[in-house]
């Protein structure tokens, strides 16, 4: 760990010293090679001015009067005179262009694009090839008499040493970068180690000091801010020693009051113990009356729905027995009629019988889960509101695969479904909604997971009590006509006690009231069962 951690500081601040020594050294040279570079140039144009203006001064009177011999034989001996002169070329404005090397002379016709763009009122030069001379400092310089622009003269001038004093500096800057990373070296390795050292030793005795040991101490004695942290090192030690001898009055004064409170608590327990069991039991007669209210409230609607069920039959019922009175008081009660009468009165009286039974069955308690058909019992429970919803011209709608089976609760799903179409109904009722309608969908997400969609188009429910539609004893009826349990107890059965989900959310019509369903292991038994439900089903 020692040597990890001084190797570690030890390379960061090296590698940090050396790069930002580096970084400035060629910063430095990336700055005056530019500069140097420059001052070249401005040799070399140096050079061809005054050699340019030898020339022209030298051969002004015979320019003027175009004396071609002259300038020429002039031009001549100035190149002989000067070896890093390779040409000279007199371009005038209006007349025949000369060109004048070592060796020869001759007429210039048309000059390049290069060349007679450098031909302007101030002097120009640039490195290029011309003839049969390659790298050549070609320096044009205009030529004026009186203010009067006659032309331009063209020199060539030779980049031998020019390219060399360029080298010569670049192995300069070569020679001045190694030797700056020789000192990096150096240097670096010095102030990295006097950098890393005490930093190292400071971090061994903080390592030791985690580990436990609290009497160590730090012998560094520097004037800087590293032997300021070891004279905060030390001071943290003797006050950790401190802090330890405190802590282990205070842990001994603790495990009294640990031993005092223990025995406290423990009293405390027995009484607690009885309260949570009654708090228990509380809860659980609470909820049974809810369930209980719950089924109640069921089968005070179960009442109405008998009701409106009877209705019809006993009118029917009633005019049979009329008839046969009328019949007897006119004497043609013949066997024929009485026997048709009797049919029809009993097939009344075994619908009134069938709808107590659906009612019976309806409230009959069902502690087992077993297997049944979804279709059939979301049938056999709008059975029981058929006559309700038509008395209110409501339209039921039932869609879907009518070969859903699922395992679970049948009693307590149809009250669920009882309810979400009971509330349904009572609100189309209450808004007075023109064409009213309850959809029931069924659909299937795979053979284990099924959803059950109860639908109508009354407009939706109200953003303000979206989220207090499960609270109990909430309800947006009348007083008198809701217990505000239902939806609650639907949550419950459903969430609780058949393992899925019921949801609730809006579209353009109205409410959709979502039931999600998963298949129960057959051993499975309900969360919450009433109780004496048996007996209540028995006085039904």
């Amino acid at each position: 760990m020692k040597l990890k951690t001084r190797s570690s500081i030890f390379i960061r601040v090296f590698v940090i010293f050396g790069l930002l020594v580096l970084a400035l050294t060629l910063c430095f040279a990336f700055m005056v090679i530019p500069l140097q570079k420059n001052a070249f140039d401005q040799i070399m144009v140096t050079q061809a001015e005054t050699v340019s203006r030898a020339i022209v001064q030298a051969s002004s009177d015979a320019i003027i009067r175009k004396e071609y011999s002259f300038i020429v034989e002039h031009n001549v001996e100035v190149l002989k005179n000067n070896s890093s002169v390779f040409y000279v070329l007199m371009s005038p404005k209006s007349g025949e262009r000369i060109f004048v090397n070592q060796q020869s002379w001759r007429l210039v016709e048309t000059l390049g694009e290069s060349l007679k763009a450098l031909e302007t009122n101030e002097a120009q030069y640039r490195i290029l090839s011309y003839d049969i001379y390659t790298n050549v400092f070609h320096f044009v310089y205009p030529i004026k008499f009186s203010g009067i622009e006659w032309g331009w003269l063209h020199i060539g001038f030779s980049t031998v040493q020019y390219e060399q004093s360029i080298t010569k500096m670049y192995y300069q800057m070569f020679y001045i970068i190694c030797i700056s990373l020789v000192l990096i070296l150096v240097a670096g390795y010095f102030f990295a180690r006097w950098i890393a050292k005490p930093v190292s030793q400071i971090s061994l005795l903080a390592t030791k000091v985690a580990s436990g040991d609290l009497t160590v101490i730090s012998t560094l004695k520097r004037t800087d801010e590293i032997g300021l942290l070891s004279d905060s090192f030390n001071r943290m030690i003797d006050s950790l020693n401190h802090s330890k001898q405190q802590l282990q009055n205070y842990n001994q004064e603790l495990e009294r009051d640990v031993l005092k409170r223990t025995e406290e608590l423990a009293e405390l327990n027995k009484g607690l113990d009885r309260r949570i069991q009654e708090e228990v039991a509380k809860s659980k007669r609470q909820e049974a009356l809810l369930i209980h209210q719950s089924r109640s409230a069921a089968m005070g609607e179960m009442i109405g729905a008998i009701a409106h069920q009877w209705r019809q039959p006993l009118n029917a019922l009633s005019l049979v027995l009329q008839n046969l009175n009328l019949r007897h008081g006119l004497e043609k009660l013949d066997d024929e009629f009485m026997n048709a009468s009797m049919e029809k009165s009993t097939r009344l009286i075994q619908k009134m019988s069938s709808t107590i039974d659906d009612f019976r069955d309806f409230f009959k308690p069902n502690k087992h889960v077993e297997r049944f058909n979804i279709k059939q019992v979301i049938r056999t429970t709008t059975d029981l509101l058929d006559a309700q919803l038509k008395n209110h011209n409501i339209s039921l709608i039932i869609q879907g695969d009518e070969n859903l089976n699922i395992v679970g609760l049948e009693g307590e799903f149809s009250q669920v479904l009882l309810n979400l179409i009971s509330n349904a109904k009572d609100i189309l009722v209450e808004r007075q909604i023109s064409q009213p309608t309850i959809t029931v969908t069924m659909t299937s997400q795979d053979q284990q997971n099924f959803i059950v969609t109860v639908k109508d188009n009354a407009g939706g429910i109200p953003e303000a009590i979206f989220d207090k539609i499960y609270d109990p004893y909430f309800t947006t009826k009348d007083e008198g006509k809701g217990t505000g349990i239902g939806l609650y107890m639907s949550k419950i059965i459903i969430e609780n006690n058949m393992g899925g989900k019921l949801r609730a959310f809006n579209d353009d019509e109205g409410a959709n009231f979502v039931i999600h369903l998963k298949n129960k292991v057959a051993s499975a038994t309900p969360a919450l069962i009433l109780p004496n439900a048996d007996k209540l089903a028995a006085n039904q």
